[in-house]
């Protein structure tokens, strides 16, 4: 991978992880508990819970996302950086632009997903 290569990863890195931070913050406003105040066979209770079901998994995705990035800036120097972790080939650069963390080509995330 080239300089040039590793700059402008990095600098898709950086947007990535900024755009995470935000959704993080303004997610962590919508984790409070659902009000009691409704009986539990209230049907917009049940609602307001499963939205938040819905907010925490996005929240947790996020966060787990966020570290996974940071990991992979830490490492964008590194000899072996961009290369497969199955086969040893080099992951395609457009690839690691849409998804910076990944550790497997196409060919072989394909077929361990399988």
């Amino acid at each position: 991978m080239s300089n040039e290569q590793r700059l402008k990863l990095a600098a898709t890195i950086n947007k990535q992880l900024d755009y995470l931070k935000q959704e993080i913050e303004a997610t962590k406003k919508s984790l409070e508990p659902v009000a009691t105040q409704c009986s539990k066979s209230d049907p917009q209770r049940a609602e307001q819970m499963q939205n938040q079901e819905i907010i925490y998994k996005n929240f947790a995705f996020a966060q787990r996302r966020y570290n996974s990035l940071l990991e992979t800036k830490k490492c964008l120097n590194d000899e072996n950086f961009g290369l497969c972790i199955v086969c040893d080939e080099v992951i395609a650069f457009e690839r690691l632009l849409l998804i910076p963390e990944t550790k497997q080509c196409i060919t072989c995330a394909k077929e361990n997903s399988l």
